[in-house]
C-alpha cells in the first residue's frame, strides 16, 4: 500500500507513480460543495478521471476502462476512528489517499 502525500494548499498538482507507471494528480478543494475533486491523468497528459469527488473507501479508478488505468484500486481511507467525511483540513492527517495494487489486493 502506498501513500500519496497530501499538501495544505486548496489547489495542487504532483506527479506520482502508481503500479510502476507516472501519473498526474490534480486536487482541488471546491468550496461551494465543500469536497475534494481530483483528478488522474497519464505521464502523456491523458485524462482518466477528471473532477471526481472524493469519498472516504470509494476507488477513485472505478470507473476507468482503459490499458492506461493503474493496475490496483486508488482510494481514500480512514486513519482516524469514526471518520466518514472528507474536509478541507482532514486529508493527510485523519483520511489518506492511497493506492494499493492488484498485486496486494487481489
Amino acid at each position: 500500500m502506498q501513500v500519496i502525500k497530501w499538501f495544505e494548499e486548496a489547489y495542487f498538482e504532483q506527479s506520482v507513480v502508481l503500479g510502476n507507471v507516472p501519473y498526474t494528480l490534480i486536487h482541488n478543494w471546491n468550496i461551494r460543495d465543500e469536497t475534494w475533486d481530483m483528478s488522474v491523468y497519464t505521464n502523456d497528459n491523458i485524462p482518466l478521471v477528471v473532477g471526481k469527488k472524493l469519498n472516504v473507501n470509494t476507488d477513485i479508478l472505478s470507473s476507468v476502462f482503459t490499458e492506461s488505468k493503474p493496475n490496483g484500486v486508488l482510494v481514500v481511507v480512514p486513519v482516524a476512528k469514526d471518520v466518514e467525511v472528507i474536509t478541507r483540513d482532514n486529508m493527510g492527517s485523519e483520511v489518506d489517499l492511497v493506492f494499493v495494487g492488484a498485486d496486494e489486493v487481489f
